[in-house]
């Protein structure tokens, strides 16, 4: 049954269970998701603990979902929240409980399972269990404890955008046998090669339009190790002091403290544009000459396919996913090697035209052929009729 035929009858209704709809890899993956689903044989619930910062995209997901539910609390792990949780699947009554990272894994399965919900699908979306601030070592400890356990009697099927994550989770105990692999995806129609944005973007950012430039886009968070960025960075001036730099996310007070100070020890600071969490990153990523992912861990980085399929090259470290998902269009480099960085940089700003076109076509093609959102969707919706017709 393909998605055609499948939207003439409804298949059922999927509850989504989130930390939140903000910036992140994982929520505009549960975005691209809802919105690649709409109109199809499924219903769409949306539950997320927040919406989170201005500019995120609750807006988006208010249109593109059947139904939205912003719980609007500071933390995940409360009486209330669950209690509420409760509320929302018995009035909702789903067939099927997603649920979104570790922590919503967690709370979202054990509420989904209390309210007699048989089909549960955790999603994970990193290599690793990630600490919530302010969580001491004991708790976080007991956490990981609990996850581990409830992995193998909660979910029916544990999905991972990332190969290499999987292999993570089952040195760390989750059962192999539940887990299956599907890539992330994106619009190739929204992110796409757009000489007139690129322009647009640089001529407001007061760039040279035939200057190189590195972007970033992304959360600004320490597991970015974005103090690797500036000192490639400072490295790269050095060699090459035309260059430019775009920071897509944050400003530099919201840097965390090494990366600020690596900031600051840069020769040319004035080189670097700082730019705010911007929903409609379509616009950024062709204003770049590269795209880089300087990351200490990544699973499948919904930024890099972005970027790929805008048609702009990338250099990243090889964490996760990163290398079979860049393949020959792009490079990558071992984690924390500033020189690496900067040199991978050089290699690919200085590359002859008709190489970067090359590196940018193959970019674009590999997307669309492997990461479209409309072959992740169909992957979800075949996960979830197997979980329909199993019972």
């Amino acid at each position: 049954m393909d998605l055609n035929e499948a939207s003439t009858s409804r298949a059922g209704t999927v509850l989504h269970f989130t930390p939140s709809v903000g910036g992140g890899g994982a929520e505009a993956m549960l975005c691209n998701l809802v919105d690649a689903m709409s109109g199809g044989p499924w219903r769409n619930v949306v539950v997320a603990v927040k919406t989170g910062t201005p500019g995120c995209q609750a807006a988006r997901m208010r249109q593109v979902a059947d139904a939205f539910y912003d719980l609007d609390s500071p933390a995940l792990l409360r009486p209330a929240l669950f209690k509420k949780l409760l509320a929302i699947i018995r009035a909702e009554k789903p067939d099927i409980v997603q649920t979104w990272m570790h922590h919503a894994d967690f709370v979202g399965g054990l509420a989904a399972r209390l309210c007699g919900v048989k089909h549960v699908v955790w999603g994970i979306h990193s290599r690793a269990i990630f600490r919530w601030p302010g969580d001491s070592d004991v708790k976080f400890a007991l956490f990981n404890a609990a996850v581990r356990a409830a992995s193998l009697a909660v979910p029916r099927r544990i999905v991972s955008c990332s190969k290499t994550a999987i292999a993570d989770h089952a040195s760390m105990g989750f059962p192999r046998g539940k887990m299956e692999f599907i890539a992330n995806g994106i619009c190739t129609r929204r992110f796409h090669p757009s000489v007139e944005a690129g322009v647009k973007t640089r001529n407001a950012l007061g760039i040279p339009l035939d200057a190189p430039v590195v972007g970033f886009v992304g959360r600004f968070h320490p597991v970015k190790h974005l103090k690797l960025f500036f000192r490639a960075a400072a490295l790269l001036q050095k060699q090459m002091p035309h260059t430019h730099f775009v920071m897509s996310g944050g400003s530099p007070e919201t840097l965390d403290e090494e990366a600020r100070a690596a900031f600051e020890a840069l020769p040319d600071r004035a080189a670097v544009h700082f730019l705010p969490f911007n929903a409609a990153t379509e616009s950024v990523y062709p204003a770049f000459s590269v795209f880089t992912l300087c990351s200490e861990s990544e699973a499948l980085p919904m930024t890099v396919l972005e970027a790929m399929a805008c048609g702009v090259p990338c250099v990243t470290t090889d964490v996760g996913d990163c290398a079979n998902v860049i393949a020959d269009t792009g490079l990558t480099v071992p984690p924390g090697d500033a020189p690496a960085l900067a040199g991978a940089w050089k290699q690919m700003l200085t590359a002859d035209s008709s190489l970067r076109n090359t590196l940018s076509q193959r970019a674009r093609e590999r997307i669309e052929r492997h990461f479209s959102i409309t072959h992740a969707a169909e992957q979800y919706q075949q996960t979830y009729r197997s979980l329909m017709l199993a019972r």
